[in-house]
């Protein structure tokens, strides 16, 4: 019957984490985009894929913060698979990329400004 219920929930942390992938890595070239955008000197448009990649990246960082809820309910309880690990590793890489991309956009639209 256990091994029953680490199957049921198995496929769950699967889809999560395909969600979370699939979302951030939307996220991720949004902010790529916005800064091509940018230094192209389409601002506005670099800015919506900004906001857009925002509102991308919120979705994946709810579902990861469901399994945390969950495991902290569980109280550690939840196996962490490897498919897990790169879930998180492409959610802490599309944060990344997005500070980059909103500190590129601010530099270049003030490059921009002083070439005026």
């Amino acid at each position: 019957m256990a091994e029953e219920k680490d199957e049921q929930q198995e496929p769950d942390m699967e889809e999560a984490c395909f969600q979370i992938i699939s979302t951030v890595g939307c996220a991720k070239s949004n902010f790529i985009d916005a800064i091509q955008k940018a230094k192209a000197g389409d601002f506005e448009t670099a800015k919506s894929l900004i906001e857009e990649g925002k509102q991308t990246y919120l979705e994946g960082h709810k579902v990861h913060m469901g399994l945390l809820q969950e495991d902290a309910q569980k109280m550690g309880s939840t196996k962490v698979p490897l498919l897990l690990v790169h879930a998180e590793d492409q959610l802490m890489q599309a944060e990344t990329v997005r500070i980059m991309a909103e500190d590129l956009v601010d530099v270049y639209q003030k490059l921009a400004d002083l070439q005026k």
